[in-house]
């Protein structure tokens, strides 16, 4: 695999895995106690690091544990790897760009 596919799929894993952890947290946390600091950077840290999130913010009544929550974050998970991947691509073309005006590349000297 070429690396520029190494850091698309890499990053595309990333939010897969940080949509993950999302779930975990939001399966095991405990919602009958108030929240503290802790728990309101976790939540802050993961909405900005998981935005496919806030388009379940409007099901109030679904329970981020069981199949009904693993089915919903699968989908976040899914949506936050393809953002993610999309950054990863816009990521490797900037990087492949060329840097001469003219358009052409110029040849690299090795010392």
């Amino acid at each position: 695999m070429h690396k520029p596919w190494k850091t698309i799929v890499g990053l595309a894993l990333l939010g897969l895995a940080i949509a993950a952890l999302s779930y975990v947290y939001a399966a095991f946390y405990d919602y009958t106690k108030p929240m503290n600091r802790i728990d309101f950077a976790f939540v802050f840290i993961s909405i900005v690091l998981c935005p496919p999130q806030l388009l379940f913010g409007f099901c109030i009544d679904c329970e981020a544990s069981g199949r009904a929550g693993f089915i919903m974050y699968s989908v976040i998970g899914v949506l936050n790897a393809t953002l993610y991947a999309l950054i990863g691509y816009i990521v490797v073309s900037l990087r492949n760009r060329p840097n001469s005006p003219s358009g052409e590349q110029e040849p690299r000297v090795k010392f």
